[in-house]
């Protein structure tokens, strides 16, 4: 049985503004192990049965395979077997679950796939199997089995073709099931959970996590977290409206970050620009450009919705970022008069200098949402923690009082022509302040590259090339007093240009640069439990490339020489627990993050050998005094 491998097709570089809009896809690939990962198989159904006895609480789960398939083990046997384990996770307050008791496997071969292209085998099951797992309920605990779940995760593959398709499913209580069922439950099943060396230090599965089925496999205990040193001071429970109200000042706030500024200010360029036109005109660009921003934010909720992705976390995508660079870059072009964007000014209007437009509005809100994305100011991140673990409905109504709270200022400076009258007079002026404008655009660029992977700097480099040649192009030659049909033609050629340059730059010139060393540990499941298990502090900090606030805390805080010995003095070990890609991973790490009750960063976790289960949390920007009074309580080791 040889099983069957196949690449990810490229990931697709879309860009916002028309002009880029048909932007070829990138090659920004990665390789893939197995078929089907965009579908969840069909071919493994369980159910879940549980029955209480005293204080242990006995499950069987069943799994039909179907015919001509098989689900692969929780252990795949040698270490060049190429699978991924099937995983078990319960969920259940009050009950704390052991090793669940797998059947007999059966060995399959895999011809040709080892490294040098031996063969090698693999461990998995075929029909009907059942699984059994052993719980206790705490002492003083009120356990119901209705409210007990179960997830399933791992492989199936079909015999025949080698096929995979992975494996998932959240098992819901399905009663006692029938008697023979558990007739044959084990008898030497235990509560005590797998690969664990103490009761009261983490759990991590395997045991030696490297390949990307081993870091899906990796699971973690159920942490409580403290934002204190006493423990005290948890989350405040708060009403939807709150949260709602916390939501749209968080959107409001976003309009003065760092990351949207250069928008905004063009913004109030094109607002000084209508002061004198018609209050209806001026009042449905303001209402476009609100839409912009909304349009982006629904769609952040849906993603977070139905793909569980947090703020900024599409910034993980090199194809999306490679995408906001060459729009943005696009944009600063503009300003320099490579092109114009808008309509032609009517008689009398300053020479070089066009109007907005609605497609104008609508795309600088939506781009302004976009880079608003890296960015986290005040109340953002408490409120997304809070709303991401909601239902569907709820995230929704968070999200869209985030836009609101962005737009809403916009539409009321349009709606009150009153208010653009105190904005300075139109004048040559503006011709300037748009040309520096684009000196900051161009600045946001460098920023956006920044986060980019190393390997990718050069290439996208000569992307932007590219687009600079499709922008003059489309200046040069698609001007407003050519016909309709014309200026589309070379608005046709234009994007040509930058298709060319897409697969010139990301396939034919594409290199192997290595990433740069960041000076810290990363962070590794099993290397932080023996560092615990050896009684030295772990320091995990979650950041990532393209986090601003997780970079101001390591440059003046965390890489501060007060806070440097501090660390050193209680020998504590320092872990960076990276998420700027989207890979197996970085899936483990926010899974590490979820059961330390977070979604968002920056975010840190300072973890006591004494007290492991316990760890000390921080949520956004953290200040020096609060980092060496967190390393002053820890014990000397």
């Amino acid at each position: 049985m040889r099983p069957h491998l196949t690449p990810f097709a490229p990931r697709a570089l879309a860009a916002a503004v028309w002009f880029l809009a048909a932007l070829v896809a990138l090659g920004v690939s990665a390789s893939a192990v197995q078929v089907g990962w965009g579908e969840v198989s069909q071919y493994a159904r369980g159910a879940l049965h549980a029955r209480v006895e005293g204080n242990t609480v006995r499950v069987a789960i069943p799994v039909a395979i179907e015919s001509h398939w098989h689900l692969y083990h929780d252990d795949l046997g040698p270490q060049d077997a190429i699978g991924k384990p099937t995983v078990v996770t319960f969920e259940a307050s009050g009950v704390e679950f052991g090793a669940v008791r797998f059947p007999e496997p059966k060995r399959y071969e895999q011809e040709g796939v080892a490294a040098g292209g031996k063969d090698t085998w693999i461990w998995g099951h075929e029909g009907e199997i059942v699984l059994y797992a052993l719980g206790r309920i705490a002492e003083g605990g009120n356990f119901d089995p209705a409210d007990l779940t179960a997830e399933l995760s791992g492989l199936t593959c079909e015999d025949l073709t080698g096929t995979c398709v992975p494996y998932f499913e959240q098992l819901e209580f399905d009663g006692p099931g029938p008697d023979a069922l558990f007739a044959a439950f084990p008898a030497d099943l235990s509560t005590k959970p797998a690969a664990t060396t103490a009761a009261t230090t983490p759990t991590v599965t395997p045991a030696a996590p490297r390949s990307d089925s081993d870091y899906d496999a990796v699971t973690f205990p159920a942490f409580q977290p403290r934002e204190t040193l006493s423990g005290a001071g948890g989350a405040i429970e708060r009403g939807l409206f709150v949260w709602l109200l916390l939501a749209f000042v968080a959107g409001a706030i976003l309009n003065v970050m760092p990351c949207v500024l250069p928008v905004i200010s063009i913004k109030v360029l094109s607002f000084v620009q209508q002061a004198g036109e018609d209050k209806r005109r001026v009042l449905r660009l303001g209402l476009t450009f609100a839409a912009g921003i909304l349009v982006v934010f629904w769609a952040l909720a849906l993603m977070a919705i139905f793909a569980g992705q947090s703020w900024g976390q599409q910034f993980q995508s090199d194809g999306f970022l490679v995408a906001m660079i060459a729009v943005v870059f696009a944009f600063a072009l503009s300003m320099f008069g490579v092109y114009e964007l808008g309509v032609p000014a009517g008689v009398g209007s300053l020479a070089g200098m066009r109007r907005e437009g609605l497609p104008d509005a609508f795309f600088k809100g939506m781009l302004a949402t976009l880079l608003a994305t890296p960015c986290s100011g005040p109340f953002l991140g408490s409120t997304l923690t809070w709303a991401l673990k909601q239902p569907p409905l709820v995230i929704f109504l968070i999200f869209t009082a985030l836009g609101l709270g962005m737009a809403v200022p916009y539409v009321i400076l349009t709606a009150q022509p009153r208010l653009l009258k105190k904005l300075p007079k139109p004048g040559a002026w503006m011709d300037t302040f748009k040309q520096a404008m684009g000196f900051v655009l161009l600045a946001t660029v460098v920023f956006l590259m920044v986060s980019l992977r190393t390997d990718l700097l050069l290439f996208t480099v000569t992307f932007l090339v590219f687009v600079a040649l499709g922008c003059w192009w489309y200046g040069r030659f698609a001007t407003f007093d050519k016909s309709s049909a014309g200026r589309f033609a070379h608005l046709g050629v234009a994007l040509v240009l930058v298709a060319v340059g897409a697969r010139l730059a990301f396939v034919e010139f594409r290199g192997a640069f290595q990433h740069e060393s960041s000076g810290w540990v990363a962070f590794d499941p099993i290397e932080f439990q023996r560092h615990l298990d050896e009684g030295r502090p772990v320091f995990v900090d979650f950041t990532a490339d393209w986090c601003v606030n997780c970079k101001v805390n390591e440059k003046f805080v965390f890489d501060s020489t007060e806070v440097r010995a501090a660390m050193a003095a209680k020998n504590v070990v320092a872990m960076k627990a990276d998420v700027t890609d989207s890979n197996a991973y970085v899936r483990m790490v926010e899974r590490f993050q979820a059961q330390l009750g977070s979604r968002s960063i920056p975010f840190l976790a300072v973890f006591d050998p004494r007290r492991p289960n316990e760890p000390l949390v921080k949520h956004a920007l953290v200040s020096k005094d609060a980092m060496l009074e967190v390393f002053g309580s820890l014990a000397d080791s």
